[in-house]
Formats: C-alpha cells, sequence, structure tokens
C-alpha cells in the first residue's frame, strides 16, 4: 500500500468536477445507459496538481474544543405513545434545541417531526412517509426539509412546519415503473434558501445520475441535470451505491462526493470529488482523492461552510481523515484511525478544528491539527449502543442512536458539547 504522511498541520484532499454536458432544460432528464461505447482509460492516481487543504481557513470561528460531555440525552419514547418509531435523522436549532424524525414500523404509517427542546419533546407533528431519507435542513423561516424518495410519487422533497404541521411536496422526479434502487444525498448551507439533491436511480433500462436544485423557500424547482457524462469522466460505472455525500458550496452549486471505478473491475475505487456551480455546471476535472493502489472507500462525509470537504475512508490499516478545500486536490491526511468500524459518521466543528465519530460507547473527539483523539465519551447504554449518525449543532453536535438504556431498543437523541 502506498504510504501517507501524517501532516502535524491539516493539509489534505480534494475538491471537485466538471466534464461536459448542458444543464436540464427543467424536466427530468433521461436516464444515461449502463451500456455505453468504450472510452479511453481514465487515470488512477491522486489528483495533486491543485492547491492541498491547509488547514482551519483565515476567519474561521474560534474552536469549541472537543466533545467531551453530554449535555442532555433525549428519550423520544413519549413522541410516538403505543406506536414503535425508529429515529431517523435530526436538525439542529439555533437555540439549543433540535427537530428529529421518527419513521413507525408500520409503514403505512406517516412520519413524526418532534420538536426537541432543553432535554424533553416539546411537540410533535405528521409527516407524509419521506423514504429513504437523504437530508434534513433547517429553513431560515423555521420550516424544516426533508429530501428523500416520497413513495409512489417519486424523488424530492417535503417542507414542513413543526408549529401546525402543514407540509408542502415538490416532487423533482417522478418514480417510473422499472426503477429498482435509488440513493440519493442533500445539502443545504445554513441560512440559504437552494437545497441541492443528488440521486442515483437503477431502472431496468439502465442508471441515471441526476443533480438538482430547489427554492425551498417556495418549492420551486430550480435546475435538473443529468450528470452521467460527468460522472464518466471518473468511472466507468454510475454512481449507484458508491454514492458517498454532497456538500453545498458557498458560492451556489454543491461538491459529490463518490467511490468511482476508474478501471473494469469495479471493486477497484478511488474516493473522487466532482463540483458543480449554482448553474450546475461542472467545475474544472474530477479530483481523485487518493491513489488507486491506495485501496481506500469512503465511508463518510462533512462539509464546512465555506465548501470544504472532509471525508473518513476506510484502508487496509484502519480509516483515514481527509480534508478538501473548495477548488483544492488531494493532500496529506488529517488523521489515522486504527478503528475502521466507526468511520460511518462525521461531524465537523465550523472552526474546522475538532471532529467527532461514532465509537464503541458513545463518540470520539479529533483533533484535525494534529491527527490526535480524545475519548472515548460513553453515552451510558448497556449492553448494546446502535449510534446511527451525527450531525453539527451550534457549540456541539447531535447524535442519534438506539440504546437499550433504560429499555430495549430506546430512541435517544444526545446534545454533546465541550
Amino acid at each position: 500500500m502506498t504510504g501517507r504522511r501524517l501532516a502535524a498541520v491539516p493539509l489534505a484532499a480534494c475538491l471537485l468536477l466538471a466534464v461536459s454536458g448542458c444543464p436540464a432544460d427543467g424536466g427530468p432528464p433521461e436516464p444515461s445507459a449502463t451500456s455505453a461505447a468504450p472510452r479511453p482509460a481514465l487515470p488512477t492516481t491522486a489528483s495533486t496538481d491543485l492547491p492541498p487543504y491547509g488547514g482551519p481557513p483565515a476567519g474561521a470561528p474560534a474552536s469549541v474544543g472537543p466533545l467531551t460531555r453530554v449535555r442532555a440525552a433525549v428519550d423520544l419514547t413519549p413522541a410516538t405513545p403505543g406506536v414503535f418509531a425508529r429515529l431517523v435523522s435530526a436538525v439542529a436549532t439555533p437555540d439549543g434545541g433540535a427537530y428529529a424524525l421518527l419513521s413507525p414500523a408500520d409503514r403505512a404509517a406517516p412520519q413524526s417531526l418532534v420538536s426537541v427542546a432543553g432535554n424533553a419533546v416539546a411537540g410533535t407533528v405528521p409527516l407524509p412517509r419521506v423514504d429513504d431519507v437523504w437530508g434534513m435542513h433547517l429553513l431560515a423561516g423555521g420550516s424544516v426539509a426533508v429530501a428523500g424518495r416520497l413513495g409512489d410519487e417519486g424523488y424530492g422533497v417535503r417542507v414542513v412546519d413543526p408549529a401546525t404541521g402543514a407540509v408542502r411536496t415538490t416532487v423533482v422526479a417522478p418514480a417510473g415503473d422499472g426503477d429498482r434502487a435509488a440513493d440519493g444525498r442533500a445539502a443545504l448551507l445554513v441560512g440559504a434558501s437552494t437545497l441541492y439533491l443528488f440521486f442515483s436511480v437503477e431502472r431496468d433500462d439502465g442508471t441515471s445520475d441526476v443533480l438538482a436544485s430547489v427554492d425551498a423557500a417556495t418549492g420551486q424547482v430550480l435546475e435538473v441535470r443529468d450528470v452521467g457524462e460527468d460522472v464518466a469522466a471518473a468511472s466507468r460505472y454510475p454512481v449507484g451505491g458508491q454514492l458517498a455525500g454532497l456538500v453545498a458550496r458557498p458560492d451556489g452549486g454543491a461538491t459529490l462526493v463518490f467511490d468511482a471505478s476508474p478501471t473494469d473491475v469495479a471493486e477497484d475505487r478511488i474516493p473522487t470529488v466532482l463540483t458543480f456551480d449554482a448553474d450546475l455546471a461542472p467545475v474544472g476535472e474530477p479530483v481523485r482523492v487518493t491513489d488507486l493502489a491506495e485501496g481506500a472507500e469512503t465511508q463518510s462525509v462533512a462539509g464546512a461552510p465555506d465548501g470544504t470537504v472532509f471525508l473518513v475512508v476506510a484502508v487496509r490499516d484502519g480509516a483515514w481523515i481527509l480534508g478538501v478545500q473548495d477548488g483544492g486536490g488531494a493532500g496529506p491526511l488529517l488523521a489515522q484511525l486504527e478503528d475502521r468500524v466507526y468511520g460511518y459518521a462525521l461531524a465537523v466543528e465550523p472552526a474546522q478544528v475538532w471532529a467527532v465519530l461514532p465509537a464503541p460507547t458513545g463518540a470520539l473527539a479529533v483533533d484535525l491539527t494534529t491527527g490526535q483523539t480524545r475519548g472515548p465519551l460513553p453515552v451510558g447504554c448497556a449492553p448494546r449502543l446502535d449510534v446511527r449518525d451525527l450531525y453539527p449543532a451550534p457549540g456541539g453536535a447531535l447524535m442519534i442512536g438506539e440504546c437499550d438504556t433504560p429499555r430495549e431498543d430506546t430512541q435517544l437523541l444526545w446534545f454533546l458539547a465541550p
């Protein structure tokens, strides 16, 4: 395996892509066929010809420090009395609270958007189901946008008012009879109104990779682009199940992160980023975060307000944390972890100094400037803890999961703090 140097001051990977293709005319794009004419050989070396990530940017907010305590642990069972529901997503609010999305085991029942204040459930409103939630975001007016597969309606976003329960649905692309599977992600900058969605839909006649933008405040679909040709500049296969993340850019547009397969062997993958502008036009070339020989596969992705992309990638001897500034290329490691099992979720503070990942007993803090770890932080679950995801929050992070304390399969929301 090609060795990597752990930088004392972060300098890591990546940017994003582009290549050819015209923006769509507003309607759902036609699927791109998986059986195309043979293409030229694709590069397999890391993209080191662009500026590497150089650590926390000038003007970044002050770091809050490592997350070493649980400020509150909220049992969400009272939100769905008599109904077992799993906690599938959450988003923090500026006042220290959160909204949580609970999905009942009975698929005929609606989901519940739960308001959390302090350390208790403060209210609940129903939400028509969003299957395979791709992202949950707080809008400037206080509504919550939930993106994903909208059952038989297709793929898009529901915006719900947590106070009244009023729901507005935007379908970006309708479902087709031949749809077999879909993977997607959504991204929104805090305070912005343009929501970006990427989804890769496997159909009977091929797989289509679609990037779209939606005005979340009005529900208007702004742009829809088939990015199959852009993906093909980095991979011989559509994105599909190799989708890793989507990060909104500060000047508009989004960064797509996936594991590309540049050779005919689909399992030989490279963590890759493609960049698109506000009109969804590609920017630059595909950026390969690692070399093919390093055998890396992306486990999780987190974004920063300045468009920096952070990745946890699994390698043969553990996991690496890499950073990619907006418009940059591959660079040194920020941190190296011995355990690759718990790299499936990542949250990074706006200061870009401390990150937090799941751990067997709770959460693990990682200093992105030195590579050192702090913790793990225990959350008091026994005998079983299942951390489902992590999200940024003012002054800390949210963690969601399932705990066998105080009862089996308890759905819990943790507020992590320094």
